[in-house]
This record gives structure tokens, sequence and C-alpha cells, in this order.
């Protein structure tokens, strides 16, 4: 009688005993399954289940207080005609199945690396998360609701969409281009603010007439796009605005320009009552001349 045979046997009879509370050491590798069978060819593997409904259950038996139990399952396949091809970890006891891989599933779908970096699709992943994928790279987010959004890497460049809108929300270019189809709203609450200060809007209307304003082209997109507008250099100089020299927020050049109107605003109010009082002497002198001429 071969060695596997006699495992086989003895793994028979140790299932028909009713309780086997001595340690069992196997000198050699294992099958265990209703289709096991003499000969059975092991390779590399020390230890096959070999059935047509591969279960393992880790059935934790504890019952003091306090201490896990929670019953967990290793699946391979659906058990029923046109069933899926799968590999699961389930949570007997919650009814779940938090993890499972399909059949045929490609190398490397899911990947963690020694310094806990995560590849989906990469062996080699550059940061905390890595996706590479031939192609276009898409992910959905499906909330309970219902809703689906999806992030999608592709030849346009990044985009957000909601999915089924027909339309991207939010679209980035190679160039650095952002592109969103609704409005942009910043948060602008005096409950988010603090540090206040008034500035002159005189003097702001002055530095905004001393500020270059340009026509000029980003390096990426060539000189056939063009845009206008002051550089981020010229902007924090005149008016310490942002967290450095090599940007302008929307918001900023924006309330610099309300501010520049106020100021121009003055302006024009200082010049209307200077027109009005030369008027006044104008219409003083008219009577004046009028009188005399009658006289």
């Amino acid at each position: 009688m071969n060695r596997s045979l006699t495992l086989s046997f003895l793994l028979a009879a140790l299932c028909a005993l009713p309780a086997f509370s001595q340690d069992l050491i196997v000198d050699g590798k294992a099958c265990i399954g209703t289709d096991c069978a003499a000969g059975e060819t092991f390779g590399q593997d020390i230890q096959k289940l070999k059935h047509n409904n591969t279960r393992l259950l880790f059935e934790d038996t504890s019952t003091s207080v306090g201490f896990p139990a929670t019953d967990w399952r290793l699946t391979a396949n659906d058990t029923t005609t046109g069933g899926v091809n799968r590999f699961s970890i389930e949570d007997v006891t919650a009814a779940t199945v938090p993890f499972t891989i399909r059949g045929a599933a490609p190398s490397t779908s899911l990947f963690v690396s020694n310094i806990g970096r995560v590849g989906l699709g990469t062996a080699t992943p550059d940061s905390r998360l890595d996706i590479e994928a031939t192609g276009t790279v898409d992910i959905r987010l499906t909330s309970t609701g219902g809703d689906v959004w999806r992030q999608t890497n592709d030849a346009a460049g990044f985009g957000v969409e909601l999915v089924g809108s027909g339309f991207r929300a939010v679209q980035v270019d190679a160039a650095g281009n952002m592109e969103i189809h609704g409005m942009l709203t910043e948060g602008s609450s005096r409950e988010l603010k603090t540090g206040f200060a008034q500035l002159d809007p005189r003097e702001v209307l002055n530095r905004m007439n001393a500020l270059p304003i340009s026509l000029w082209s980003y390096k990426r997109e060539g000189v056939g796009v063009r845009h206008l507008g002051p550089m981020a250099e010229d902007f924090y100089a005149a008016f310490g605005l942002g967290t450095n020299a090599r940007h302008i927020a929307p918001g900023d050049q924006a309330s610099v320009a309300m501010l520049a109107v106020q100021g121009l605003h003055q302006v024009v109010q200082e010049k209307d009552r200077e027109i009005a009082e030369l008027k006044g002497r104008l219409e003083t002198l008219e009577r004046l001349v009028a009188e005399l001429a009658e006289k």
C-alpha cells in the first residue's frame, strides 16, 4: 500500500472517531476531500483540498466575555450551475464576503510591497496607492444611494464625472489646465477667516495701475493659446497675497479688482464734487455777466 493511500485510510479512520485528543503529525503531503485518490501528485504543494465544494472553515469557540469569536471561511468557487469562479474570504458570523478574487484575474491585480505600498495592476507601486492599466484607468465610487462617480485617466487627461451625466465635471490635461463644467465656489465665510485688516482703496488702485499686465502663453500650450494677466511675481510684490510668488488665487485677483473699483469710485466722487463746485461758480459768473449786460 503506497504512502498516500495509507494517509487516506488514516485520515478516514481519524474522521470516524468521535474525537482525537492527541497531536497529529504527518511526515509527508496530505490530500483531504472525498475526491482524493491513490497516487495523488502534489508537486510543490504540501496539502490539497480536493472536492467539488472546497471550503475551509475557521470556527472560533471562544465563549468568555470580551474575547473575539468571529468565524471565518476560505471559499473557492460557487457551488451552483453558472456560478462564479472565485476565491473569497467570508465573515461567517456576519454573513458577509469582504474580499473576493475572480477567476482569471491578471497578475498583480493587487500587490502590497514590503514597505506598505499598494499596487493595482502593478508590482512596482511608486506611492501609497499606485493603479496601472493598459489604456484607460477607471475608478468608480458608488454611494449607498446609488450615485456613481468615476475618476478616469485617459488620453484626454484626468477627469471626474457623475456616471450617466454625459459630461466631465472636472477635467485636467497634461499641461495642468483645469476645466470645470459648473461654477467655482471658494470658501469665504467670516467663520473661516481671521486676521482681518483694511486696505486703502485708493492705494490699491495706485498699485493696480502700476501692475504690468501682459499677453502670454503657457509653455506647455504653445503660442497658439493666448492668455492675459499679471505675472505672479509682480502680483505678489504689489499686494503680498497668496502662499508664494508663483501662483495667484482667483479670489485674490478678483478682490484686488473690486477694491480698485472702490478706489476708482472714490476718485469719480471727488471729481463729481469738483465739477459741481466749478459748475456753481460758472453759474454765478454767468448770472453776474447777465446782470451787468442789462445795466
